[in-house]
């Protein structure tokens, strides 16, 4: 029997259209059924073709059952003989005349439901018991679309439709509970991809601005910390330390304002000995102003170094760590010191002369700042009478500070200033601002070194470099 339609949801549709194929020898059966279903609202149509000889009748019967959904079993067969098309289909039996309208009223109900529904009935019930059978292995589960499908196939059962089984609800249950934890699997696979995708994109990223990123590093962990604030910059008292980052910068040292007297010729050595510092003029520093307690060292310069901020020197085989940074022009010396302005955001810069000499001479009047004679063990230059003298730097702070508490301020390694160069101090800044004319080409340093004569350390002398060397 074959359906035309799908069944009716109201009694205001009309009944589905019934086409009823059968054996010549149940033609009388036929017809009684066709009247029976008939009476109860459905429009039967009998099948007169025949089935000729040597066709194969079953499958014959096949193409005709392809929207059949109620096979009727006239008489008892075995079943091994009955074709696998239509083994899988469920039977209505009117193999007991007594019980043939009892029989209708079921095919009746039958039709009137949703053969869709009923087809997806028995296709999950034979996945469901496939699925029991093999010990309910999680390979035979549903899978999307199809589960979402049976789901709703559950949700729609039709009125008067068999309910499904334990066992079809537990195969649906169990594949939806399968496909949640496929799905919480698949979004933290996912997750972890986006998170490594994330890191490799941050790393390329750091990778091409890793002079930027360790920048901020080093500024965040070892320079904000201690950088002053404005306030505790002006609390600064005269003498007062502070570092402002972590380890790689200077420690610096607090020097008030004040003023001293220069000799503006300085050149005549007989002059110089005799004590005739002649003429001279007072130099006012109005604003305190720090100062590094040490020379740089080539721990702090290589610091800079590694930050990419400051160019790689030699230590001509006189060590590194807290030996004196040498080898450095003046251009080298002021990357140095743009790159700790830019890592603290504070502003730092050489010292002008008349700030190295106010600062040197820390008040003293004499030859050195100890006094007029060189004396031993005072300072490292060739003649000190340091175990240094003449062969190497000597670490900085080896000897004693002078009044301001700034090391290293006579010899050992001579310190550039901001000036340029110019022979005599004549018509040179008296405020301690830098002369930024004459030869600027040559720079002046101050405060002598290990390989010179004690002459050479004392306050007042002054050289020039060029500031390529």
């Amino acid at each position: 029997m074959i359906s035309d339609g799908a069944a009716v949801k109201s009694e205001q549709q009309a009944k589905a259209k019934i086409f009823i194929s059968y054996s010549r020898k149940d033609l009388a059966f036929a017809d009684r059924l066709a009247a029976a279903l008939k009476a109860r609202g459905f429009e039967p149509l009998i099948d007169r073709s025949e089935i000729y000889a040597f066709e194969e009748w079953w499958q014959r019967i096949e193409a005709l059952i392809i929207r059949s959904f109620a096979p009727v079993i006239r008489r008892r067969v075995d079943d091994k003989s009955v074709p696998k098309a239509l083994a899988k289909l469920n039977f209505l039996f009117f193999d007991d005349d007594l019980r043939f309208e009892e029989s209708t009223n079921r095919l009746a109900v039958a039709l009137d439901t949703d053969i869709s529904w009923i087809r997806q009935h028995t296709e999950f019930g034979e996945q469901a018991r496939r699925w029991a059978l093999a010990e309910r292995p999680s390979g035979l589960l549903l899978r999307s679309p199809v589960l979402e499908q049976s789901e709703f196939w559950i949700a729609s059962r039709p009125r008067g439709a068999p309910v499904p089984t334990e066992e079809t609800r537990a195969y649906i249950g169990e594949s939806r509970r399968a496909a949640t934890r496929q799905r919480i699997r698949s979004r933290r696979v996912r997750a972890l991809i986006y998170v490594l995708l994330v890191g490799i994109i941050m790393g390329l990223v750091g990778w091409i601005n890793q002079a930027y990123i360790r920048e901020q590093m080093n500024w965040y962990m070892t320079v904000w910390p201690y950088v002053l604030t404005a306030e505790a910059e002006r609390a600064l008292k005269p003498g007062q330390l502070f570092r402002e980052c972590a380890n790689d910068c200077p420690e610096m040292i607090a020097i008030p304002a004040g003023s001293f007297t220069r000799v503006i010729e300085f050149y005549n050595r007989q002059l110089l000995d005799q004590g005739l510092f002649t003429p001279q003029h007072q130099v006012t520093i109005t604003k305190p102003f720090a100062v590094s307690k040490f020379d740089v060292t080539f721990a702090e310069w290589d610091a800079c170094v590694s930050a990419g901020g400051c160019p790689r020197t030699i230590d001509g085989g006189m060590g590194r760590g807290t030996k004196p940074v040498v080898n450095v022009a003046w251009g080298d010396v002021q990357q140095y010191v743009a790159w700790v302005s830019k890592i603290t955001g504070r502003s730092y810069r050489l010292l002008t002369e008349a700030e190295w000499e106010y600062a040197a001479r820390a008040g003293s009047t004499t030859n050195y700042y100890w006094g007029n004679e060189i004396g031993r063990g005072n300072a490292n230059c060739n003649g000190c009478g340091s175990k240094w003298d003449g062969q190497q730097t000597s670490p900085v702070g080896s000897f004693a500070s002078n009044a301001f508490g700034l090391y290293d301020m006579a010899g050992n390694v001579s310190q550039w200033v901001q000036d340029c160069w110019y022979t005599t101090h004549h018509g040179a800044p008296t405020d301690g601002s830098a002369r930024t004319w004459g030869d600027c080409s040559e720079r002046v340093a101050r405060g002598g070194s290990w390989a010179e004569l004690p002459a050479f350390v004392e306050s007042v002398w002054r050289e020039s470099y060029s500031q390529l060397q």
